[in-house]
Formats: C-alpha cells, sequence, structure tokens
C-alpha cells in the first residue's frame, strides 16, 4: 500500500467524524503538557533484561532530539495506574499520538539512544555472538549487536515464498530473529525454515518453533494480529471499536496492544492524530518488540520518524528507547 493511498484511506474513515473546536485543542494541548510535567519529573532506570508486519519506514527530516531525563519510575515512586477508559471490563490506556512520541524523554535499554542503519559495516563471522535487533532493507539485514554494533547481512540466497492465494513475498519478518538473539529464521519451504546462525555465519534448515497467541479477552475478530508475540503481549490492528482519547481528532477503531491474560489482561490502544500531514503512522503501526524488566513492555512505533517506546504497563508512563534512521522494510527484536 502506498503512503498516498493510505492517507485517502485515512481521510475516508475519519470523513464523517466531528472535528474538534478549540476548546478541545486546548484541552488536548493541555494533556500534552500534564504528560511532558510528569515524565520529566520522574527519576531513575528501568532495569534492562535481556530475553526474548511488514510496511516501509521511510525517514526524511531528522526527528527531534530527545530531552533528559527519564520518563517511567524505577517504583520508588508511585504510578497513576488509572485506567483512561474500559471496554467490554478490560481497561484500556491511550498512547501518546505519533507527534508526542516524539517529545518523550528517553531511558536506558540494551539498544542504542540512536540507530543509523546507514553506517552498517558488512557482517564478519566470529564479530558477534547475538544481536538484539535485525532491520530487513531488501536482500540484506542489518543486525544490531549488544554493544551497538551494526553489521550488514546478506540473505540473498532466500527466495520469495508463495501463499496460497498466489501472493509472493521475501520472507523477513518481525519474528526472524529469536528471542534469544543467536539466529535469524526466515520461511522456506513447506514446513521447512532456513536458519541463519549470527555466532559463526552458517547457513542450516530447520524449523523453530513460534510463541503462544496472546488473544484479547473480548471478540478480536474484526481485528488481525501482526508482528511477534513477547511474554504475553502482542499487536493487533484496526477493527475493534475501542475508545479513543478524542473522538474528534483521533482515528477511530484504533490498533491496539494487548498484555496479560485472563483478568490481569490489559490494553493500550494506540492513539493515531489523524490529518493529512507526512508525520503520520504507518498500517500495522507498533509491533511489540519486547520488554525492558518485567513491567515495561517495548513497542516499535512505526511512522515517518520511527521509534522504539517504552509503557510501564497499566500507568500512563512511556518514553523512548530508541530513535531509528534509514529506511527498512521490517524489524525484529530480542529484549
Amino acid at each position: 500500500m502506498t503512503q498516498e493511498r493510505l492517507r485517502e484511506l485515512l481521510r475516508e474513515r475519519v470523513a464523517d467524524e466531528t472535528m474538534a473546536d478549540y476548546s478541545g485543542r486546548a484541552w488536548q494541548a493541555a494533556r500534552v503538557v500534564r504528560r511532558r510535567h510528569r515524565l520529566g519529573a520522574a527519576a531513575g532506570l528501568v532495569a534492562a533484561t535481556v530475553g526474548v508486519s511488514a510496511g516501509i519506514a521511510v525517514l526524511g527530516s531528522t526527528p527531534p532530539q530527545p530531552p533528559p531525563g527519564q520518563g517511567i519510575t524505577d517504583g520508588s515512586e508511585r504510578p497513576n495506574t488509572a485506567p483512561d477508559a474500559t471496554y467490554q471490563g478490560v481497561p484500556v490506556w491511550w498512547s501518546p499520538d505519533q507527534h508526542e512520541e516524539q517529545d518523550l524523554p528517553a531511558i536506558d535499554s540494551p539498544l542504542p539512544t540512536d540507530i543509523d542503519l546507514a553506517v552498517a559495516q558488512p557482517y564478519v563471522a566470529g564479530e558477534l555472538d547475538r544481536a538484539v535487533a535485525a532491520f530487513a532493507r531488501g536482500r540484506s539485514v542489518v543486525l544490531v549487536g549488544p554493544a551497538g554494533e551494526l553489521r550488514t547481512v546478506d540473505v540473498s540466497r532466500l527466495h520469495k515464498v508463495v501463499k496460497p492465494n498466489g501472493y509472493s513475498y521475501f520472507p523477513t519478518s518481525t519474528w526472524m530473529l529469536t528471542h534469544d538473539g543467536t539466529r535469524l529464521v526466515f520461511n522456506q519451504d513447506i514446513h521447512q525454515q532456513a536458519i541463519f546462525t549470527i555466532a559463526t555465519g552458517q547457513w542450516s534448515t530447520g524449523t523453530v518453533a513460534g510463541s503462544p497467541m496472546v488473544l484479547p479477552e473480548f471478540d478480536p475478530s474484526t481485528a488481525q494480529h501482526y508482528g511477534d508475540v513477547h511474554g504475553d503481549a502482542t499487536s493487533w490492528g484496526m477493527g475493534v471499536p475501542l475508545p479513543v482519547r478524542d473522538p474528534g481528532t483521533d482515528l477511530a477503531d484504533p490498533e491496539f496492544l494487548v498484555v496479560g491474560r485472563g483478568d490481569q489482561q490489559k490494553i493500550l490502544a494506540f492513539t493515531w492524530l489523524a490529518g493529512n500531514g507526512t508525520d503520520s503512522r504507518y498500517k500495522e503501526c507498533c509491533p511489540v518488540a519486547g520488554w525492558l524488566g518485567d513491567e515495561t513492555v517495548v513497542y516499535e512505533s512505526r511512522q515517518s520518524h520511527p521509534l522504539l517506546v517504552a509503557w510501564r504497563v497499566g500507568t500512563h508512563d512511556f518514553a523512548v528507547v530508541s530513535r531509528i534512521r534509514g529506511s527498512y522494510d521490517v524489524a525484529s527484536f530480542a529484549l
């Protein structure tokens, strides 16, 4: 789907919505200020632990630099845990919109704060034991090592996979990096995968099991799951009528992230500020990337200036993990 076609679809989706008046805009601006003050005042770091859809992100101008400070508390301060809304009994929180995400403070993680894919060097066997991220760029994959190394692996030996409907695609994916970060895995023939071992540079064939699906505690049949599953967290596309922050300006039936199962489940609805500008989210905007500790989930925000964003689950605390520079097709993470 081209960016122009996506914009047309967005305009069609919001054509019947009532636009916000000046008081609504003032309320939204005040909310942004309150969020920035709250996030900027929080102190401490979240302890980072290493565990374990397609679209094209194209960067234009350089995005703003993160302000100093930490956006997620270390537990010494009591976070605001009240949900923003509920849907069929499940608590719902609203993410910052794509513009507000750019202004979030930074947080430490195993990933570099700035990932510039253009400076990657050729992969050499023995330099990396594992990777914390992998970015597909055409028929190559850029690995991000634990110390921030960027190495490009040639994957042109792979062949396209043909779906039952006849559609063919190159088999890079959001789950191509295993959760322990040691291998790249690509679908090839039926029940067969090509496996690249990062430490040795050796290719082999076999199968690698995936993670069990995380289903919402409500009917998700009008939406479609996308991205990888990380520790009982995964993302879903548009279609479920979740409440949004401002019906006059935010895209309805938003994409969302599901965390947990049963009565402990929590939903993060991705706020998508609708408009005709270029600074917009992409379809299937926000696959789960992993976790920082036990309480903070990380999602990839696919937009004009892509980010990795951390959410302290069940609170209003958000922070930027990494800013991604350079075009890529799809990314996979081992956090």
